[in-house]
């Protein structure tokens, strides 16, 4: 900068030196000579600073070009990290109703649940139930979720009960729900806003809008006698199922049910005619049978399968009305099954107990229809003793079809559900022979107590309903808890309650009746006109007509109806207190696995005309 400023300067004084010359050209020659050398002299002066200016530019520019490429080289050494994963959402944590954990996407979610429900009662005339009876009905924990958007799972463990599903008590401990399943954007479709699912384990089959319907959620403490009777209840399957706004549908193949008595059928039962093992000749007089015999025997266990499916729609669904159809069909094959696995469809209504479970009082129910386990004759020791299965029945196809009509705090629905059992008459032959056949001789008496019993013939149709109605007091609608997304299918859940106890408000309190039928007998002979029979063939006098009334016998599972009548309070979400009256209206007592057997008489066991009265009451929890 002082340089530049010389150089201005020394212009300048160049400029003045002219001016004065051509403003003073008379002056001397001398002094003008005399200014050129004083100027040329500081010229010469500031020529060495110009040098020195061009050198430090020249030092200025290659320490400025070392800087570059050394920064250059300095980011070349430095290795590049990949990029980290991208933030994860937030994530939500609620303890409303349970643990539920989720996304802020919406992609994954997590939720604890669980439910307690305390129940006890007591019975007017218990027959073979309790007079008075308390207990844990379901003890229950569980857990279900989202994954990835488009997986969904739960696992649902009740603690309730002793693993006995026979006699009173009715409470299976153990696994409940266990499925997963997918629900992907390839599987959309045309006509729904939602993709259709797919999912395998043990689940409810797609039957009856009662059936599916949680506890939780119940207007009465149990389902109605039409619904314990025919409904297949959970099984292990594969199933798809898909909704619309308005609309459901969920079908799928099933099998073995942890509800079972019994997983699978019995290893070791052969499923047809024994085989002679022995050559034996001449032993009581009879003729030898060749050494080289063999005669096929199938070594049994094939376990029994469901073809289920259930279709619903609701023409009318708003915040206030409802209008609701449904329809149910259900194909099952027992193959080697009898009623020692398969008993809820095999030993039909002998697991149901009178609309109040934690009293025990079973009055209706069906003989083994696929004619059980039987021992076969051993006449001179020839054939083996190996036990056969009966395989009376060879396929079962129930229907149900289903009505809910709405509006405000009325609600009304009914169910009816049929039961066609396609029976083997040779089967149901041959098994009335081996169980009443002499080991020894093989031949049927006529006379005593070996009279043959295996009732029924080509085909049996039962058939039960059931019409239920209730009122709430306090306003609640049970449109609004319509579900029609649920994965079992069309169903309802939580009640919303408009003045919950928690706010200030009295909760929910409703009223409900119900009235509902089963009738289990079918064919001629059947009720009290059967019991007459068998006392006549069996304790009166030898009666050479015996096998005659027997073998046209009908089945005689029992005929029951009831009244119930409930009180239900929810006073917030996850808490309820319910208590139902139910009487007996009719009974025409069974001849069943539990209540007597083949000779109910000499047991005690026919009901037929009592009118038990069972008051039941439950507080329940659930989260």
């Amino acid at each position: 900068m002082a340089i530049r400023r010389a150089m201005q300067a020394l212009a300048l004084t160049t400029l003045g030196v002219l001016l004065s010359m051509s403003s003073a050209r008379a002056a001397d020659s001398a002094a003008i000579e005399e200014r050129l050398r004083l100027l040329e002299a500081q010229i010469a002066k500031l020529r060495p600073l110009e040098a020195e200016v061009a050198k430090l530019r020249q030092e200025a520019r290659q320490a400025k070009a070392q800087a570059k490429s050394a920064t250059n080289i300095a980011n070349a050494a430095v290795v590049k990290e990949p990029p980290g994963p991208a933030p994860r959402p937030p994530v939500f944590v609620s303890f409303k109703n349970g643990l539920f954990v989720e996304t802020e996407d919406k992609a994954y979610s997590f939720k604890i649940g669980g439910r307690i429900l305390i129940d006890g009662g007591g019975i007017a005339l218990p027959l073979n139930g309790f007079d008075n009876q308390v207990g844990g009905r379901q003890l229950r924990l569980e857990v279900e979720g989202r994954a990835a958007s488009i997986y969904f799972y739960k696992l649902q463990y009740d603690f309730a009960g002793t693993g006995q599903v026979t006699g009173n008590n009715q409470a299976l401990s153990g696994i409940r729900d266990a499925y997963f399943g997918i629900q992907s954007p390839l599987f959309a479709l045309p006509f729904a806003k939602d993709p259709a699912y797919i999912m395998v384990g043990s689940m409810f089959e797609p039957f009856s809008l009662e059936a599916i319907n949680s506890s939780k959620y119940r207007d009465f403490i149990e389902r109605s006698l039409a619904v314990d009777t025919f409904q297949p209840d959970r099984h292990i399957g594969l199933a798809a199922g898909a909704y619309g706004d308005d609309w459901s549908f969920k079908g799928g193949i099933f099998s073995t049910s942890f509800g079972d008595a019994s997983q699978n059928p019995a290893r070791g039962y052969p499923a047809t005619w024994g085989i002679p093992r022995l050559y034996i000749p001449n032993v009581g007089g009879g003729g030898p049978f060749p050494s080289n015999t063999t005669w096929f025997q199938a070594t049994g266990g094939g376990q029994y399968f469901d073809l289920t499916g259930r279709l619903t729609y609701a023409p009318i669904h708003n915040e206030h009305d409802l209008i609701h159809v449904g329809a149910s069909g259900r194909y099952h094959q027992p193959n080697d099954s009898t009623a020692a696995n398969d008993d809820r469809v095999l030993a039909l209504g002998n697991r149901v107990r009178s609309e109040a479970n934690i009293l025990g009082q079973g009055l209706i129910g069906t003989p083994d229809l696929s004619c059980g386990a039987i021992v076969g004759p051993i006449p001179q020791n020839i054939f083996n003793s190996s036990a056969f299965s009966g395989k009376c029945t060879k396929s079962v196809e129930a229907f149900g079809v289903e009505l809910v009509a709405s509006h405000g705090p009325f609600n009304i629905q009914a169910e009816y559900f049929g039961a066609l059992y396609n029976r083997d008459q040779n089967a149901i032959n041959r098994a009335t022979y081996l169980t009443s056949a002499a080991a020894a001789t093989g031949i049927i008496p006529v006379n005593g107590s070996q009279v043959p019993f295996n009732p029924g013939g080509r085909s049996a149709y039962f058939d039960g309903y059931y019409v239920q109605g209730t009122y709430w007091i306090t306003g609640e609608e049970r449109a609004q808890s319509y579900d029609i997304h649920d994965k079992n299918g069309a169903t309802f859940g939580q009640l919303k309650i408009k003045n919950p106890l928690s706010a200030g408000g009295y909760g929910a309190w409703g009223l409900a009746a119900r009235f509902s039928s089963v009738d289990l007998n079918n064919g001629p002979y059947n009720g009290n006109t059967l019991y007459n029979l068998l006392a006549l063939t069996t304790l009166v006098t030898p009666n050479p007509f015996a096998r005659t009334y027997i073998a046209n016998a009908g089945i005689s599972g029992g005929r029951q109806q009831d009244l119930t009548i409930g009180v239900n309070w929810y006073p917030d979400v996850g808490f309820a207190f319910q208590a139902n009256w139910t009487r007996v209206m009719n009974i025409v007592a069974p001849l069943n696995l539990y209540n007597g057997g083949q000779f109910p008489i000499l047991l005690g066991a026919n009901y037929t005309g009592a009118h038990p009265n069972l008051f039941e009451v439950r507080a329940k929890v659930y989260w």
